[in-house]
């Protein structure tokens, strides 16, 4: 049975790839900046997963959409 397209590996194309780089050092340099910034709490906490969350959505609407990526 063959994996449906939103659940399949998709491997990235090199223009794919240096998009999710980009968007991976975005992310990470916005994680160092709320945890100088921001007071440990929950509200942190809270802050940090939705960051993640944004990253990883948007890292899936870059690989997702890429006419070049391969589906594994």
């Amino acid at each position: 049975m063959p994996i449906d397209k939103p659940y399949a590996y998709h491997k990235p194309s090199e223009d794919g790839l240096a998009k999710i780089n980009k968007l991976r050092a975005h992310f990470s340099e916005g994680e160092r900046l709320m945890k100088e910034i921001c007071p440990e709490s929950r509200h942190r906490a809270v802050a940090i997963t939705n960051n993640e969350t944004t990253a990883m959505w948007a890292i899936k609407a870059v690989v997702f959409n890429d006419p070049e990526s391969k589906v594994e």
